[in-house]
């Protein structure tokens, strides 16, 4: 998709605001800046600040990455094996979030000390299970079953970055694959007989 010009500087302005917020919050802790120092170090004014965001918990957590439509559209209409199709897909998601990860490291540190701030994301990754689950529910062929996937997919990815944040040497698509790992290996317990 081509974004007009005016869609590309309305996104860096909120890149800006952003990297502005998540600096201060890592300097200073996010409850005692204000968003009028945000605004001051993002260049803006006040009122543009609240023009692209409604708190200064909102402008730390950003917009996200979402997935990508024709990757729904890629896992939604796969014909490989489930987890393979399903592995493929976080792994492109991955890149994507790998493409940013100075800013991935400071919102790690945002979320763990700011519960205001950790809820936004939370309603972000709630509205995300839901795309994953309506995308894999004709796959799937049950809707708590595809809902169960999403969820696994979902937290696969924020423990790879948990991992990733706290782990030496280790690049986020390598913290996605050994949790990728884990997960496929507690499914398996699962049909397994007891040991």
């Amino acid at each position: 998709m081509t974004l007009s010009l005016r869609q590309r500087r309305r996104q860096e302005t909120a890149r800006d605001i952003q990297k502005s917020t998540l600096e201060l919050a890592v300097t200073h802790d996010l409850d005692t800046v204000t968003t009028e120092e945000i605004a001051t170090a993002a260049g803006i004014s006040t009122r543009t600040f609240f023009n692209y965001y409604t708190n200064k918990e909102a402008a730390a957590v950003g917009h996200p990455p979402s997935f990508r439509d024709e990757e729904l559209e890629a896992l939604r209409s796969g014909t490989g094996v489930l987890a393979t199709d399903l592995k493929l897909f976080l792994d492109t998601h991955m890149q994507t979030l790998a493409g940013d990860e100075a800013i991935l490291r400071m919102v790690g540190k945002v979320l763990r000390s700011n519960e205001k701030a950790r809820g936004i994301l939370d309603g972000f990754l709630m509205s995300e299970r839901h795309a994953l689950t309506d995308c894999l529910n004709t796959r799937a062929g049950s809707r708590q079953t595809a809902a169960a996937l999403a969820s696994y997919a979902t937290d696969a990815i924020g423990r790879a970055i948990f991992l990733w944040e706290h782990a030496d040497n280790m690049s986020l698509q390598e913290a996605l694959d050994n949790v990728w790992g884990g997960v496929i290996d507690a499914s398996r317990l699962l049909i397994e007989p007891s040991r």
